[in-house]
């Protein structure tokens, strides 16, 4: 079965937005270019700020994508190897394993050191990573990764006192593995029936504020001794991926079944699928600015979008009806709570960028016919087909490499501090040429799995 395309250039986007937010420069440009709880120009964390912007939506997203992908890959297994309940399980045991190894691989095998020897040995790390971890490779590879990683990770204590901790670990995949242990298992068990699914979203939901209401979830964040593997945040953010895996499931039906949907050029078309992309701005923008009246304007723009839906492209209504309840559910609940919010992560926040998240990849997909075979977009579609190299060569390949060479010099110099959107432009020249990099391996079938 032929991949999903325009859930691998979400995927690619969501990478691309991970990696170009954390180089722009610090602390010069509009609130809005950095996480709305972090604003400029120190950057500490306010959690008496609310509104979500564009970089609040790129780890949810990314979330939305893993849980989409879950029904692909095991249903594409199964056509083509038969079901199997044990190897299904181990499957998903070691995958766990491999993404939270590699949470604390990616830290550990790329500490941050000045100097241009270090350099060299930040690329011996890419190369472990790549022998641990790229598709089909042979035992006795994978072995000698493994034992060239410790070997790496000695020589940063012993030589460079870089220090060894349970907490050296990067958050974001840490959160990755729990979250596909805890979203595969639960598709898995309620893969054949929708509303069992649907019970377990409200069982996540209900855990999650109970949690809160008791005051667990901040007693566990604040007990270091377990806080370093697993919080809540992992539970609470299956509220994100549980609807997900639905639409996933709806988009492999109907691959599967070769009604992939035709948008054809009407201008209804394109009226409805660019309101998507307007809807996503406005839902944002009321956000950030605190408009009072969002959540009426959003509901009275996504009861005319689901008209259009069920009247131009009627076969992709069911998404953008969840998505629609997701959004409208989760502007209300965002009355009873404080505001909507990424830290602590509110309801509020889960449930319209899952409603936000199905927008985009419906859109991208109307655009990719529109535009089939971008340049931009099989570059977005290889990086997302490759979602481990991609999130590390810009640290682990590309910027090591900046140093070898003294490109470096050249980085910093198209990059004035006096002309902050210039460095904008070259982060976002710089990100995509990483991007670039991975689908140019992605098309040669070099691939890294957990």
């Amino acid at each position: 079965m032929k991949r999903f395309e325009s859930l691998d250039i979400l995927r690619g986007m969501s990478i691309f937005g991970m990696v170009f937010s954390a180089i722009i420069p610090y602390g010069v440009l509009p609130g809005w270019m950095y996480h709305i709880q972090n604003p400029p120009p120190l950057h500490t964390l306010d959690i008496t700020r609310y509104g979500i912007g564009w970089v609040d939506l790129v780890f949810p997203v990314f979330i939305f994508c893993m849980g989409a992908a879950i029904p692909f890959a095991f249903r594409t297994r199964w056509a083509a190897k038969g079901k199997d309940t044990i190897s299904d399980l181990k499957g998903i045991g070691e995958r766990f394993l491999m993404l939270l190894a590699f949470s604390y691989l990616c830290v550990l095998l790329s500490p941050n050191f000045d100097g241009y020897w270090p350099q060299y040995l930040i690329l011996g790390g890419f190369v472990c990573l790549w022998m641990i971890y790229v598709k089909k490779a042979p035992a006795k590879v994978r072995v000698a990764g493994w034992i060239a990683a410790f070997a790496l990770i000695a020589v940063f204590y012993f030589c460079f006192g870089t220090p060894l901790s349970l907490f050296r670990r990067n958050i974001i995949i840490l959160l990755l593995s729990f979250l596909y242990l805890f979203g595969a298992l639960i598709w898995y068990v309620t893969r054949n029936s929708a509303w069992r699914r649907g019970v377990a979203f409200l069982l996540v939901t209900g855990l999650s504020l109970f949690t809160r209401l008791t005051g667990f979830d901040g007693a566990l964040y604040n007990n270091k001794s377990l806080s370093w593997l697993f919080n809540m945040e992992e539970i609470n953010f299956l509220m994100i991926l549980i609807p997900a895996t639905w639409v996933g499931d709806f988009f492999y039906n109907m691959i599967s079944k070769g009604s992939t949907p035709v948008f054809g050029r009407k201008i209804s078309v394109h009226v409805l699928f660019w309101s998507l992309l307007l809807l996503v701005v406005l839902v944002l923008a009321g956000s950030y600015l605190r408009w009072q009246y969002t959540l009426f304007a959003v509901t009275t723009v996504l009861g005319t979008i689901s008209l259009l839906t069920y009247k131009t492209a009627r076969i992709c209504a069911p998404p953008v009806f969840l998505s629609a309840l997701l959004i409208i559910v989760g502007l209300a609940v965002e009355n009873l709570e404080p505001g909507i919010t990424k830290v602590p992560c509110s309801f509020s926040y889960c449930f319209v960028t899952a409603g936000i998240s199905i927008l985009l990849l419906l859109w991208i997909e109307y655009l990719r016919q529109l535009i089939p075979g971008s340049f931009v977009g099989r570059i977005f579609s290889g990086a997302g087909e490759n979602p481990l190299m991609s999130y590390v060569t810009f640290d682990m390949l590309v910027v090591p490499l900046m140093s070898i060479t003294c490109m470096n010099v050249l980085y910093r110099w198209a990059r004035p501090l006096e002309f902050p959107w210039a460095g904008v432009f070259t982060s976002f020249i710089i990100v995509m040429f990483t991007m670039w990099l991975v689908s140019r391996a992605s098309h040669r079938k070099i691939y890294w799995r957990a």
